[in-house]
This record gives C-alpha cells, sequence and structure tokens, in this order.
C-alpha cells in the first residue's frame, strides 16, 4: 500500500489555483480578487507604462502585478501564513498604505514630490513583499516583483509623472483619485 502521508489536498489546492491563476491573469479573473477601484488604477498606470516603453512591456508588468496580488490574496485567504509573516504582512500593508498617502499627497501639497524618497519606498515594498512570500512563491514570482517594483521606482518615470511640466502630470490627479479609493477601502 502507497504511503500518503505527505499527501496534502489542501496544499495540493492552493498549489492549483495559484498555477492557474498565474496563468489567466486576466482582468476577469482579477476581479474575484481586485475591486473597480484599484482595476481603473491598474489601467491609467498601465497607459503611462505604455507610453513610457510599449504596450507589451507594460501589459507585462501590470500582468505581474495582478498576478502578484491575486496570490497574496490567495495565500491570505487560504490562512497559509505563519505568526511572523502575518506580522510582517501588516507591516507590509502599513507601508503600501503609507506609500499611497505619500503618492497622494505629493499630488494634493505643491513641491513636496521627492523622488529618491518615493524610489526608497517603493525598494522598501519590494523588499518587505519579497520576504512575506519567501517560503511560499517561485523564483518567477520573485522575478516579477523585481520587474514590478523595478518599473514603479524608476526616477525618470517617476519625475514625468510628479513634476509639473512631466510628460505624464495629466494622469496624476487620476492616479491620486485612484489611491484615494484603495487607501479608503477596508484593508
Amino acid at each position: 500500500m502507497a504511503d500518503n502521508s505527505s499527501f496534502n489536498s489542501k496544499s495540493l489546492g492552493l498549489r492549483i489555483q495559484k498555477k492557474v491563476f498565474g496563468k489567466f491573469s486576466s482582468k476577469a479573473v482579477a476581479k474575484q480578487f481586485i475591486d473597480d477601484d484599484f482595476g481603473k488604477l491598474l489601467d491609467t498606470l498601465n497607459l503611462i507604462l505604455t507610453k513610457e516603453t510599449n504596450s507589451k512591456q507594460s501589459n507585462k508588468v501590470v500582468k505581474n502585478l495582478i498576478r502578484i496580488t491575486v496570490k497574496l490574496a490567495l495565500l491570505h485567504r487560504n490562512n497559509q501564513f505563519n505568526p511572523e509573516e502575518i506580522a510582517l504582512g501588516l507591516k507590509f500593508r502599513t507601508k503600501l498604505r503609507q506609500t499611497a498617502l505619500t503618492i497622494i499627497s505629493f499630488y494634493e501639497v505643491d513641491f513636496t514630490y521627492d523622488q529618491t524618497y518615493l524610489v526608497k519606498v517603493v525598494g522598501e515594498c519590494g523588499d518587505m513583499l519579497h520576504k512575506l512570500v519567501e517560503r511560499h512563491l517561485s523564483a518567477k514570482s520573485h522575478e516579477r516583483i523585481n520587474a514590478v517594483i523595478l518599473a514603479f521606482s524608476n526616477g525618470e518615470l517617476l519625475d514625468k509623472v510628479f513634476t509639473l511640466d512631466g510628460e505624464y502630470y495629466s494622469y496624476l490627479d487620476s492616479i491620486s483619485k485612484g489611491f484615494h479609493k484603495v487607501v479608503d477601502a477596508e484593508w
């Protein structure tokens, strides 16, 4: 008789869910985990990235962000985090919220934009996220995290968004409103 002591159906189910959502990270699938307000914010970010790079590269960054978000939600929903990871997850959530509020502030308060600071906090969010999912996600997922962090910590791109004469400053109102809705939503 075969030994089934290493078989865990819950673990297998979670791995299958992560695999399926990883392969089909379309807007339709993501809507189960991502609300309309966050979706609009992603659309605006995708538009900016498309103008800055190209459609293929932009879509890849946004799909990676969706995949990461969905996988985090799956891990959380299935109680996969240990107590240390839960504590780190709370710190990560606080850092994300702080970053969103900073972005809003940079828009609402003239002459407060600080590229160095924003690049630093985006990088810190990435470091925290890597630690949070270290034992749960594949090396490929960690590469996706790196790609997202690299895209959104690009100082030249941030300057084009946040400076008054920046090429993408016209999108900052939409970004700010999106972050307002995300911050106001229950975390």
